[in-house]
């Protein structure tokens, strides 16, 4: 078997649509599979392999606590080796472990009270760039790619109402998101200053006799700025990750985390003291922008720490 699987990696590295990484992966679960049938069936040879053969392998994995994503993958590089071999493939119809994603992982209202208050203290120093972008993604749940991309004129705030506009979210997709007061309140504060930057970049422009970057422009440039221009998506995480330092949460935190807090504070709202029915799953699908609503749906499943709560095992903080 050894020798058709040296065979079977110089094949692999002719193709240009696989990584040397992709390649090292698949021959390396082909020789753990090769070397599995010398300690259970010495002599045995690749033509005689069968499917029994092929699920008390998948079964010793399984006895070997291999994760499911690490079992399926070397059911497929066998599968794809196996392909190779004159004969029946012994992998081809083998069932793989049924893998269950688990519960997006949301910040708890005393979880997200703790990075409010920390991006509260953090106004003086940072203007309230970092209480906008939280509560942004908090209370309207939008992509961080789309926040980078956001400029002025997506942010539509008055005292009564707001809307965020997202232009061009993922596939291209245009969707518009009622702003309540939580986050419209430090988006008002964060476009004064907003307004500021302008007349900075301006002066800074004139004094270096530079054109006026078009980003800076007011009412139309970017929304969120650095000190270097437009806030980048790694800028983004950088400051919410900061927050989630400061707030000393279990978890680093991510833009991301507080969209999924968004989402299951729709579908749970009384886990975050919310007098309100749940929000109807298309309209979150709606909100959150995605295309297949079984997407949505994974906010449906249940958490670990939720059924803790639920069975009154959780221990009090």
């Amino acid at each position: 078997m050894w020798q058709e699987i040296a065979a079977w990696q110089e094949q692999l590295h002719l193709r240009p649509d696989l990584s040397v990484k992709t390649v090292a992966l698949y021959t390396q679960d082909a020789r753990r599979f090769a070397t599995w049938v010398q300690q259970e069936h010495p002599g045995l040879k690749v033509g005689e392999v069968t499917p029994t053969d092929a699920k008390s392998y998948r079964d010793h994995l399984l006895a070997k606590r291999y994760a499911p994503t690490t079992i399926n993958r070397a059911l497929i590089s066998l599968m794809l080796f196996f392909d190779t071999i004159d004969g029946t493939n012994p992998f081809r119809h083998l069932t793989m472990i049924e893998i269950v994603e688990p519960a997006p992982v949301a910040l708890s209202k005393t979880e997200w009270d703790a990075v409010r208050r920390c991006a509260e203290a953090a106004a003086r120093r940072d203007h309230g760039l970092a209480l906008a972008l939280a509560t942004l993604f908090r209370y309207a749940g939008p992509r961080v790619s789309e926040v980078a991309a956001l400029q002025i004129p997506g942010v539509q705030v008055s005292a009564r109402r707001g809307l965020l506009i997202i232009r061009r979210g993922k596939g291209l997709k245009h969707r518009e998101i009622p702003l309540v007061q939580e986050a419209r309140e430090p988006l008002t504060a964060y476009l004064a200053h907003r307004q500021y930057l302008t007349e900075c970049w301006r002066e800074r422009a004139r004094v270096r006799g530079e054109a006026v970057a078009a980003w800076s422009s007011w009412p139309d440039g970017h929304l969120f700025l650095g000190q270097r221009g437009p806030l980048a998506e790694r800028g983004i995480r950088e400051i919410i990750a900061k927050l989630g330092q400061a707030a000393k949460l279990a978890s680093p935190l991510g833009p991301h985390d507080l969209r999924h807090t968004f989402a299951k504070a729709l579908l749970d709202p009384a886990a975050y003291g919310l007098d309100r029915p749940p929000m109807p799953l298309p309209a979150i699908q709606q909100l959150l922008g995605h295309a297949d609503i079984s997407t949505t749906t994974i906010y449906t499943r249940v958490s670990a720490d939720d059924l803790a709560r639920m069975m009154g095992t959780e221990e009090a903080p």
